[in-house]
């Protein structure tokens, strides 16, 4: 007899019912994968994505595993709740469990705090023996070598641009205040072994590879090694990273030999007030359109990401930005509303000077304000980000950064930039959704 194990990634609200994607759904999360890969044989799993299918609570399996992000707690308490009533014993993990566990464990059996590697064995050998405990602990930083590989094979692979997913290493170096990536995974990199990456490399199949590092080259070194071990494999893919890529010519024309098509670069603001207060003074602006040039010339694209809300913030942020971001080609661009998630340095000193407006978690999903700005009403921090996502991928400002010269993939950046166009009040209706 074997055990059945489901494991659940829930949905954000907004993506729910009718606005559930029917169609195909960019990339899956890699944790889950992650989780079956590390579970023995005794289990028979199941993963259920609830941004593309309904949960059938009716399955009743033996046990069910929920990771959760902050924004889609409440999603996940939901679907734990119910589970639980059937009489199905509930794990939750995850960063927001992570960081806010006293709160978790009142929608669990039991909580994963940290890594899964060390304790998630012990957490199937407590279950199968009845006695299982309420809080489980990593034991720190886990090793990179020999991981087992994520179980991809339980995707709905037909249901995602891509599911060729991998990470090669864990952590950042940088401690940026709104980010809890250095909370969870720890300050400075943890890498696999070259040769591991280059295996599960070769075992993965698509049309676009994602890397799910916080920051893939953020150590030159290992990145230059891994890149160079990669060019063999003719590979084509993507990844996130800091605009430092263009400082190092070697770095970046082997990044473009081995494949890389796509990186998802933090730009967050074009004001260095801003930057130094979020630590984040290594991005420097004036030399950001001549490194974007440069990695364009490269033949990568660039997707940029901006922040709205920052301390020196006022009207004018909106339109600069994205008078920036058209002028510097940008081949794609998220803005987001600056979000204080738990864990964070800037979640900590806003609770504590009274700025928090709720914690709502399902509006902590960086598309609504859940703040009190210094310059800014809510109402024209919420129309400035709307503002700023039509204007970008309006027919004019499309036109003028994709026919940028040199670019290689026009193709590509069109039918994405075209997506976004036709979903501007869309995204207007998920950021007035109460």
């Amino acid at each position: 007899m074997k055990y059945r194990l489901t494991l659940i990634y829930p949905a954000h609200k907004k993506n729910l019912g009718d606005n559930r994607n029917k169609g195909i759904y960019p990339i899956p999360q890699l944790s889950l994968p992650t989780i079956a890969g590390l579970t023995d044989n005794r289990f028979e799993i199941t993963i259920a994505d609830d941004n593309i299918e309904d949960i059938n609570f009716d399955t009743k399996p033996d046990l069910v595993g929920i990771t959760t992000m902050t924004a889609l707690a409440p999603r996940a308490y939901e679907i734990a709740q119910e589970f639980r009533k059937r009489g199905v014993p509930v794990i939750l993990g995850g960063i927001h469990v992570s960081m806010l566990p006293e709160e978790a464990a009142n929608y669990a059996d039991s909580i994963v705090l940290g890594e899964a590697e060390d304790v998630w064995p012990i957490v199937l050998e407590d279950f199968i023996h009845g006695r299982l405990k309420k809080i489980y602990k990593g034991t720190g930083q886990h090793t990179l070598v020999n991981l087992p590989k994520p179980r991809l094979d339980l995707l709905k692979r037909d249901r995602y641009f891509s599911s060729s997913l991998l990470m090669a290493s864990r952590g950042c170096p940088h401690d940026c205040h709104y980010c809890s990536v250095t909370t969870f995974w720890g300050k400075g990199f943890r890498y696999r072994p070259i040769p591991e990456v280059i295996e599960e490399l070769k075992s993965l199949s698509g049309r676009m590879v994602f890397f799910a590092d916080d920051n893939l080259y953020g150590n030159k070194v290992y990145a230059k090694k891994l890149f160079r071990e990669m060019i063999p494999l003719r590979k084509k893919w993507s990844c996130q990273g800091d605009s430092l890529i263009a400082n190092d010519a070697e770095l970046l024309k082997l990044a473009a030999e081995s494949g890389c098509q796509w990186i998802f670069i933090g730009i967050e603001s074009i004001s260095e007030k801003n930057l130094a207060q979020m630590r984040k003074s290594f991005n420097k602006v004036r030399q950001y359109k001549e490194s974007f040039n440069k990695v364009h010339d490269a033949g990568i694209n660039i997707f940029g990401s901006f922040i709205f809300g920052l301390g020196e913030d006022d009207k004018n942020v909106f339109k600069d930005t994205v008078d920036f971001a058209i002028d510097a080609k940008l081949d794609a661009a998220n803005f987001y509303i600056l979000t204080p998630l738990p864990g964070t340095k800037l979640f900590q000193e806003m609770k504590e000077a009274g700025r928090l407006l709720h914690t709502e978690w399902d509006k902590y999903d960086a598309n609504h304000v859940v703040f009190k700005h210094p310059k800014l009403t809510s109402e024209e921090l919420m129309s400035g980000l709307i503002f700023a996502y039509k204007y970008f991928y309006s027919i004019p400002s499309i036109s003028k950064r994709l026919l940028r010269a040199g670019n290689k993939r026009p193709l590509q950046s069109l039918t994405l930039n075209l997506g976004r166009f036709l979903r501007r009040k869309r995204f207007e209706m998920i950021c007035r959704m109460q």
